[in-house]
């Protein structure tokens, strides 16, 4: 059967030259994207620091890690547990597809601590005792998974003009991520003690 082209076809083949300079315009804008969220994670960096936090920076995904030092396994250099805001650049940007930006709590390195995944979720269960039943309540999601990302949170309230505008003002996105990473320092006491006892068999 020979191939139909639509009326947005033609219109693109119309103007070709034009649409040709505005992918590649629009691919130069996702580099100048991917600075800005790594400069914001220079920012971030210096800011968690007198709270006892390390930071780092994934500008593709795009996403800003945050744990404490000692969350760190003592034979590798990788958090066993960290919390994350992700997906805070709006859809098309690289490798986002959610409607949403995200918030969660990972525990999947764990395993780190030869913690196999009822173990994992054994120690996700004891961090929500911990938590106490009103603030496991606020960070309870439907795709949670007790093994690998018991906690999190999908910020709705940012819609994907929001986010739009987020990568467009440093400022703007800064104080989103600060604001982020402030609501879930209320994890972060509830996480050590439960750390504390899981790192002391390892």
């Amino acid at each position: 059967m020979p191939t139909a082209y639509t009326d947005v076809d033609r219109l693109l083949l119309e103007r070709w030259n034009d649409t040709r300079g505005l992918l590649e315009a629009y691919e130069e804008l996702q580099d100048r994207i991917h600075n800005v969220i790594g400069d914001v994670g220079e920012r971030l960096t210096e800011w968690a620091l007198p709270h006892g936090y390390v930071l780092e920076t994934d500008a593709k995904t795009p996403a800003y890690t945050l744990y404490r030092s000692s969350w760190l396994s003592r034979r590798r250099d990788t958090p066993l547990v960290y919390l994350e805001v992700s997906n805070f650049a709006p859809i098309g940007y690289r490798r986002v597809k959610e409607k949403h930006p995200d918030l969660w709590l990972y525990t999947e390195n764990l395993q780190n601590l030869r913690m196999k995944e009822p173990e994992r979720v054994q120690f996700s269960r004891g961090l929500r005792a911990q938590l106490g039943e009103a603030t496991a309540a606020e960070w309870r999601h439907e795709e949670s998974n007790d093994a690998d990302y018991p906690l999190g949170k999908q910020l709705r309230d940012i819609s994907d003009a929001d986010r739009v505008l987020l990568v467009a003002d440093p400022d703007k996105l800064f104080t989103f991520a600060t604001d982020a990473l402030n609501s879930a320092f209320s994890l972060s006491d509830a996480v050590e003690k439960s750390l504390v006892a899981a790192k002391s068999k390892e």
